[in-house]
């Protein structure tokens, strides 16, 4: 890929966020402003590097519903205007060679790509040990380079979709790895700070919104983790239909930070905070420590016969040989959370575990029901879901008297 190197006379080439050539401190794009054609020829150029593109290809996808007694002569004054707003003429190794009917952008001159350098940046961070303080740096360079969609003007064109949903991979993964060394040297400060600017360009990455949270509990900003919380949560249940599958009261009560606790330190507050958790329509939905608890108070309760109560696991099984896209197994995870929060009792308690895979527990429920209501939710998840190819699995027993859930 591109040489990431950036001297004064480099052809710098912007793509995230923005599309800006510069050369010597001049930015060519904004000189040369009028002439969309011939950019327009360049990003494709960009956008395929490494390729040698016969001229029909480039018209068919460019200029498809142009008619031009001739297609080939066009393309030639525009690769001339092309070049000489770069200015090739006056170069050793030009920046666009022809060779026998075919275009393409020379990746062994002297440019420098963003998209490129981001990748190389990652790669050399993820080659380092996380002890070496040199991979912090490293990404925190990459993921300064990100500024949004790859060519964002041309939302709509195909030749742009493969190389903007890399970008997007490389740009998350990045923020993964920055967030993690983050983590580990308890710099909360600057995790905060990440995950501000990563949610601007991924709002729907619940992984972020739960690494903002942490991070503000972590720096005692606890009102302004509840209130993102609650915000996202409000946003997810408008926008996908579902809620956030991780718990803010478990984040909360796992902080161990300066000596705070979650704790009330009067009963006028208790009674607050309990009023606060009664809220909410449906099924509980909470976090695994949470449900743990819950699980062992109702097994206490069923080793003395005061009620009967069972758990259960409910799974989406993609079909066979298929590769199921993260977006779509996604996607119908939310949907069964959704399906599970409504047709539940208020009382049931939901967990969410990996992707596509939840832990129930049902409360005060006859055994001979069970099998009922589990095999109610599939057939409301296959009614509310008829384009899903994925299959409910589902498993149950009753609380046994000595078993435990373990941590």
């Amino acid at each position: 890929m591109g040489k990431n190197k950036r001297d004064s006379n480099t052809l710098k080439i912007y793509t995230l966020g923005q599309f800006t050539v510069m050369r010597g401190g001049i930015n060519l794009t904004k000189e040369y402003a009028r002439s969309i054609r011939p950019w327009l020829l360049f990003q494709f150029l960009i956008a395929h590097s490494g390729r040698e593109l016969p001229g029909e290809y480039i018209i068919e996808n460019l200029w498809p519903e142009t008619r031009v007694k001739d297609p080939q002569h066009s393309l030639r004054n525009l690769v001339y205007r092309l070049r000489r707003f770069l200015g090739d003429q006056n170069r050793k190794e030009h920046y666009i060679i022809y060779t026998q009917g075919n275009y393409s952008f020379n990746t062994k001159s002297d440019y420098w790509f963003d998209v490129n350098a981001m990748e190389e940046l990652l790669d050399e961070a993820i080659s380092l040990s996380d002890e070496d303080p040199e991979k912090v740096e490293l990404l925190r360079e990459a993921f300064k380079l990100y500024n949004g969609e790859f060519l964002p003007s041309r939302p709509y064109d195909e030749w742009t979709i493969n190389i903007r949903n890399y970008c997007q991979r490389i740009f998350l993964k990045t923020v993964v790895e920055l967030c993690h060394l983050l983590q580990q040297r308890r710099r909360w400060e600057e995790v905060v700070s990440v995950c501000e600017r990563a949610l601007e360009f991924e709002p729907f990455e619940e992984n972020l919104h739960r690494d903002y949270v942490e991070a503000l509990i972590m720096c005692e900003q606890k009102v302004k983790a509840k209130n993102h919380y609650h915000q996202t949560n409000s946003f997810f249940q408008e926008e996908v239909g579902a809620e956030l599958s991780f718990d803010l009261e478990e984040l909360i009560d796992n902080f161990h930070g300066n000596g705070q606790s979650s704790i009330p330190s009067s009963w006028n507050e208790f009674e607050v905070m309990l009023e606060e958790k009664a809220k909410g329509e449906g099924a509980f939905v909470c976090g695994g420590e949470n449900f743990r608890m819950i699980y062992q108070l109702e097994e206490r309760r069923a080793e003395r016969n005061i009620r009967k109560s069972s758990l259960a696991s409910i799974h989406l099984i993609p079909p066979k040989g298929k590769k199921i896209s993260e977006e779509i197994e996604r996607e119908n995870t939310w949907n069964l959370q959704r399906v599970l929060k409504k047709n539940l009792r208020r009382g049931d308690v939901i967990c969410p575990c990996s992707p596509g895979e939840f832990v129930l527990l049902l409360v005060d429920v006859k055994p001979e029901k069970v099998d009922e209501i589990l095999d109610r939710i599939a057939e409301k998840f296959y009614e509310e879901n008829p384009g899903s190819e994925f299959r409910v699995k589902i498993k149950q027993r009753p609380l046994v008297k000595g078993e435990s859930i373990k941590k």
